[in-house]
């Protein structure tokens, strides 16, 4: 059983990353808007990893996967919210990761057995993704979330092993440097004068609420056993929930069908986490 308050950080963290995601696929597409989203974070999180500073060698191997995983999970992020809107493709690509996590065991185990409830979950998770994907939403809401669950789903795996060696808080803010120095790099030379811009408060809450969910589930993750990973990736997609009639406060975006395929998709992720 997860400790509570691991369960309590878990469920903040889903609440913060589907507000951020709200409010990212708000904002422009251009490396501007992606590098101040990246350096507010990065300079807001400072004080808290310095203040908790801890990090020892064997960390660095998986803080540089989870580096990685950081740059991949926001550029394809940004391309498929350029591709649907966000109330289609989070819960798409949130419902997905537990699948893949299920599809990836399988495989390493030489193909294990399904037991009845995870055959049940993956059937509900499937009838939930049809759902947010058909209708008035185009179909490609698929092809642009597929590439961001393969991130959702890799990331809590390596962070877990990786928090062995370093404090929550330390791990996050050095997993976003590269990503950070890298936009804001190739912003400075290709769009200068769109950083200016760029640099506003819904820019600025965006990255904020970037580093609050990743350290608020660094912290959960660091309170888990390995075994209670998948757990914890599991109740993070809470966030689907969260994130419709979020989507419909600040952005007044609603549709029945995809409020109904969330629902599912969340049924059957709730499912997978109890089998």
């Amino acid at each position: 059983m997860l400790p509570v308050g691991a369960l309590i950080l878990v469920l903040a963290s889903a609440f913060v990353h589907a507000l951020w995601n709200v409010l990212f696929a708000r904002a422009s597409r251009g490396i501007a808007g992606l590098a101040v989203t990246n350096a507010a974070g990065f300079v807001l999180w400072a004080p808290v990893a310095f203040a908790r500073w801890r990090i020892e060698t064997p960390a660095w191997p998986y803080l540089l996967v989870n580096a990685a995983f950081q740059a991949y999970y926001l550029l394809v992020l940004n391309r498929a919210y350029a591709r649907a809107p966000a109330h289609t493709v989070y819960p798409v690509a949130r419902g997905l990761g537990p699948v893949l996590v299920l599809a990836a065991a399988a495989a390493a185990a030489g193909g294990v057995h399904l037991s009845w409830w995870a055959v049940v979950a993956v059937g509900l998770i499937s009838a939930g993704v049809w759902l947010t994907v058909t209708g008035t939403v185009d179909r490609r809401v698929f092809a642009a979330a597929f590439p961001v669950a393969i991130s959702l789903a890799a990331y809590p795996f390596v962070a877990a092993h990786g928090l062995r060696y370093a404090d929550p808080a330390t791990y996050l803010w050095l997993s976003l440097a590269p990503l950070t120095a890298g936009t804001l790099a190739i912003a400075l030379v290709t769009a200068r004068t769109g950083l200016r811009a760029e640099i506003r408060p819904a820019t600025i809450v965006t990255g904020a609420g970037m580093v609050t969910a990743g350290g608020l589930a660094m912290a959960a993750l660091a309170m888990a056993t390995p075994a209670q990973v998948p757990a914890i990736a599991a109740l993070r997609e809470t966030g689907i929930l969260f994130m419709v009639p979020l989507s419909w406060l600040i952005s007044r975006t609603f549709s029945g069908r995809v409020a109904l395929g969330a629902v599912v998709v969340f049924a059957g992720v709730a499912v997978l986490a109890v089998r």
